[in-house]
């Protein structure tokens, strides 16, 4: 048998980890701002857990628009308990209360002037018979990239029944998350958690493997020094031509679904 060599070499190994780096916002849109925009939320739990939600992808500024309940109550040990390492996200959040309850939209849209771009979220954009909700997944958001300061909103509705329509058309861009036909409604927080998450995914560079320990993919030369192995392996077996070419084919594709890491790889070639 052959002898198949692999080493994982600690020079390259070193190099390929440089690469590794932390989640860190991408260079063309580092000059982006984003406000979370509550409009008339009805649950202090629902903005505690929000304001975690927004930690956890590093958005920073949170708005309460004419909330139901009161401040003290926003701001109280129990809504703290929500928002847990957020809490500081809570206690900068600006309430915005509106005196006359029929002004509100006026208000809100005199509000939201100040943003460059608006992104509103509705669960009821599915029907191209609402032409006021044609909305788009999150995942097919393209985030406009700047040289210059560009404050985006983002603008979440009521639990009971979200935004209006007259809210959702002060709006450049509708979101809708898509969920199963007899309950598309999400949780206001889990609704704002997928869709921070999408908007993080898009202006953040995400290595896979990053970290402290980053996983090393295999590259195709030490899969290659695998199927060397295995092949004289195979070599080895009294069968047909064909069905050693088949068993190797079958090894192959599965280590090719696979994803190994190197270290896995090289444990492998190792025995």
């Amino acid at each position: 048998m052959k002898k198949v060599v692999f080493i994982l070499n600690k020079k390259d190994l070193k190099g390929e980890l440089s690469l590794y780096q932390e989640t860190h916002r991408a260079e063309e849109y580092e000059n982006l701002t984003f406000t979370v925009v509550l409009v008339s939320p009805e649950h202090a739990a629902n903005i505690g857990s929000i304001a975690r939600i927004m930690a956890n992808f590093e958005f920073e500024n949170l708005v309460i628009f004419n909330p139901i309940e009161d401040a003290e109550t926003i701001f109280s040990h129990h809504t703290h308990g929500f928002a847990m390492h957020g809490k500081t996200i809570l206690e900068n959040a600006q309430i915005i209360e509106i005196e006359k309850q029929e002004n509100q939209l006026s208000e809100l849209k005199e509000y939201i002037n100040q943003f460059d771009l608006i992104i509103a979220t509705t669960a009821k954009g599915s029907s191209y018979r609402n032409i006021k909700r044609l909305a788009i997944f999150p995942e097919d958001l393209s985030i406009p990239s700047s040289a210059k300061p560009l404050n985006i909103a983002i603008l979440f509705g009521r639990e009971s029944h979200g935004l209006t329509n007259e809210e959702v058309q002060l709006a450049d861009i509708i979101l809708r998350i898509p969920t199963g036909l007899d309950y598309p409604t999400l949780n206001l927080s889990h609704a704002c958690g997928i869709i921070l998450y999408e908007i993080f995914k898009k202006i953040n560079k995400v290595t896979v493997g990053r970290g402290k320990n980053p996983v090393i993919l295999a590259n195709r030369e030490d899969r290659k020094a695998l199927y060397n192995l295995v092949n004289n392996i195979v070599e080895k077996l009294k069968t047909r031509t064909h069905k050693k070419e088949n068993v190797l084919r079958a090894f192959m594709n599965i280590f090719e679904r696979s994803f190994m890491s190197r270290k896995e790889l090289s444990l492998i070639i190792g025995l």
